[in-house]
């Protein structure tokens, strides 16, 4: 069977629909009630179903009237998915004998006759849905006849039959307007068009898809088939839509003469100059910043984590204030400390002078850790000593995993404040930096954000609480690693505790628990922190242009 043209499938589907037609108006099942309720009428330049207060919409073809029926498909008789459109073109109306209709639950229509594939079968799903796809009965009208009696001469004594009344008046302004946009809105194409579809590699980039020859839009010629009353005048076979049917035409440059003046182009040209202010490109701001001149020659660069330099001073046996007989960096009373059985609390009473590390870092990839800094090694299980700057990688997965095998599930990630799923909003890892502080015998102090929140000790649940490292292998942060053993910690049985117990700023000792002001140093908090700012954020902040 040859391929059909559109001309061809158009006929066909509007001959199956007056078919269907003929036989629902002419079954015992249909009556003017059944009529009104599958009408459609025009009610502020919308078409709404169903009786209501509007004016009744009429079609010239039947195809229009019934768009609703060309949406679904059915299985007919050789199992076979087919739309009615489809029916309508593969039927053999030599062998078609009617349509027929019947009374269930509700009116039920079938093909009679039409070839094996079509023979017997209920098209009621296509053309009838309760609520969404009226009967195909909204293009008859009900004639109800009545007749008034009027007495002519008792008329005349009452009314006057110079009615001034039915002379044409002229509209408000407000009127005129109301009706203009509706006019408008009807002339419209309902669809806008889609400029940007495929793009570079068949994705959408942004901007408009055009050809390669010409630089016109791609989807001109195809939205005029299916929009435009101009090319429903000069290709009546090529168009997709009928001339009555039809809406503005896009561009004057491919309009007909009759429309050459009345497209939407001129519509846009004709209230252009009313609207500069808005369409008007914002002012181009001028960055006068400087841009950033470094100051140095160069930086010392570590190739690999875990490759680094052993700092010592070559005049005394140790660094100032690194003496590990005397660490006076974590208290004043180091001989006190041994002899202490709460050491924690020892080195609070006694703090020592504290100390600061700071570096510039670029992390390269998303898989490396290891120590960016040390002096001894406070994580050992034997006599624990000294402080590490450390940097490590956490997985998503193995996150969870840990959750579910080894923390109480009030510890997964779903249901943790946002600050602790942030880090995996774009991401599967995420990478942290972390202070770590102990001497021999003394619980390590470390650079978290939410102490006792969570069990202390290094399990992947405390090592999320510590200071996350943005994801970028081009940006350079610079690392400020502090220790003071003067900050006072609130605990779990303080009253405030869960007040503040999320809240970052007060472990970075710059909210003061007991007044709610924030501060450069509260003395409250976490003994050790971690803060980072990227060099992009800090020349930004200092005026440069970046």
């Amino acid at each position: 069977m040859s391929e059909l043209t559109q001309e061809q499938q158009n006929e066909n589907l509007e001959r199956l629909l007056d078919l269907i037609a003929d036989a629902l108006i002419e079954s015992p099942y249909v009556d003017s009630s059944i009529i009104r309720d599958n009408q459609k009428y025009i009610v502020d330049g919308q078409l709404k179903l169903g009786r209501t207060d509007g004016t009744l919409a009429l079609f010239q073809k039947d195809v229009k009237a019934n768009q609703e029926d060309l949406i679904k498909s059915t299985l007919n008789q050789n199992n076979v998915n087919e739309t009615l459109q489809q029916i309508a073109n593969n039927i053999n109306y030599d062998e078609f004998e009617r349509i027929d209709v019947s009374q269930g639950d509700f009116i039920e229509v079938k093909i009679i006759g039409g070839g094996n594939a079509y023979n017997g079968l209920d098209i009621t799903p296509l053309i009838f849905e309760q609520d969404s796809n009226p009967l195909n009965v909204s293009q008859f009208v009900a004639l109800e006849q009545s007749a008034s009696i009027v007495n002519v001469e008792q008329a005349e004594e009452f009314l006057d039959t110079n009615i001034y009344e039915l002379l044409p008046t002229g509209d408000t302004r407000q009127a005129r307007i109301i009706r203009f946009f509706n006019e408008l809105n009807t002339l419209l194409p309902p669809i806008e068009p889609q400029f940007d579809v495929t793009g570079d590699g068949g994705v959408a980039d942004g901007f408009v898809d055009r050809n390669i020859t010409d630089g016109t839009w791609i989807g001109s010629e195809q939205y005029s088939q299916d929009n435009s009353i101009s090319y429903a005048q000069d290709n009546p076979n090529l168009s997709n839509i009928e001339e009555e049917e039809a809406y503005f035409h896009r561009l004057k440059n491919t309009a007909n003469n009759t429309n050459s003046t009345k497209t939407i182009e001129d519509i846009y040209n004709t209230i252009l100059p009313y609207l500069t202010d808005i369409l008007e490109d914002p002012p181009i701001v001028i960055d006068d910043r400087p841009t950033y001149q470094n100051q140095s020659s160069g930086y010392l660069q570590f190739r690999n984590l875990n490759q680094g330099i052993i700092i010592r001073n070559t005049q005394e046996d140790f660094i100032e204030s690194l003496n590990p007989n005397n660490p006076t960096w974590l208290t004043s009373d180091y001989q006190g400390l041994l002899s202490s059985n709460d050491k924690t609390n020892f080195i609070y009473d006694n703090p020592g002078t504290c100390f600061t590390i700071t570096m510039w870092v670029k992390f390269l990839d998303k898989v490396s850790e290891g120590t960016l800094f040390n002096y001894g090694n406070p994580t050992r299980d034997e006599n624990p000593f000294g402080f590490s700057l450390e940097t490590y990688v956490l997985n998503k997965e193995d996150y969870q995993t840990e959750v579910n095998n080894i923390i109480e599930q009030e510890y997964a990630l779903e249901n943790l404040p946002t600050q602790y799923k942030k880090p995996f909003e774009t991401s599967n890892t995420a990478r942290f930096v972390k202070l770590t502080v102990s001497d021999s015998g003394v619980i390590p102090f470390d650079s978290h954000t939410a102490t006792l929140y969570y069990p202390k000790g290094n399990n992947i649940a405390r090592r999320l609480q510590t200071t996350f490292i943005p994801e970028d292998i081009n940006e350079w942060y610079f690392i400020c690693a502090s220790f003071n053993p003067q900050v006072q910690e609130i605990f779990p049985d303080d009253a405030i505790y869960p007040q503040y117990k999320d809240e970052i700023n007060y472990w970075l000792n710059h909210l003061n628990p007991f007044t709610g002001e924030f501060v450069g140093q509260s003395l409250y908090g976490n003994t050790c922190k971690v803060e980072i700012i990227s060099r992009t954020e800090l020349l930004r902040a200092r005026g440069f242009k970046v």
